[in-house]
């Protein structure tokens, strides 16, 4: 017998039950939010002065999904190594989930790179302030229900909030270096 590679219908009407089924795996605030903005900028491009729109708000966009989908993957990944021993098919399902945001990442930002060549260092400095901001409210307000995968809330919490405050730093950074110039 020949197994195929491709996914058949029931395996795609399985996969589409699972994630409804359970959806706090797969589906939280981060993820929705972040999916808006995708569906955002499909729709805004479909609009007459969409060059105008994507074109403003490309790099931020892309340092959005540039962050999520960095994020997600390393997250997952940890999730993985840590806790796969004692817990095989939920952190396989974080991982998969994991790669899954990290795709999505990937095609936004594919969609978004037309618009986002040609800005001044200035334009990508304001980028990364808005993607931090963002990115802080949603770990702030918002925390990721899966920040808590198997009680690791506070340790992950940390981490996040400690990157963040490097990526911060190193945008006060790069914004002192261009006052300066």
């Amino acid at each position: 017998m020949h197994a195929s590679a491709l996914p058949t219908i029931g395996d795609i009407g399985g996969l589409i039950a699972y994630v409804f089924g359970n959806p706090y795996l797969f589906i939280s605030s981060t993820t929705v939010m972040t999916s808006g903005l995708l569906v955002g900028a499909v729709i805004v491009s479909a609009l007459p002065q969409r060059t105008h729109l994507l074109r403003r708000g490309a790099p931020t966009l892309v340092l959005i999904f540039g962050y999520f989908g960095l994020g997600s993957i390393v997250l997952s990944s940890e999730i993985l190594l840590r806790f796969h021993a004692a817990i095989p098919d939920e952190t396989e399902t974080q991982f998969v989930s994991g790669l899954g945001h990290l795709v999505e990442a990937a095609v936004a930002i594919a969609l978004l790179i037309p618009f986002a060549r040609r800005h001044t260092m200035t334009d990508w400095l304001w980028a990364h302030t808005v993607a931090l901001t963002y990115w802080t409210f949603q770990v702030a307000v918002l925390t990721p229900p899966w920040f808590a995968f198997q009680g690791q809330r506070e340790a992950v919490l940390l981490v996040v909030v400690v990157m963040l405050a490097a990526a911060a730093t190193l945008n006060v950074a790069l914004w002192w270096n261009a006052a300066r110039r």
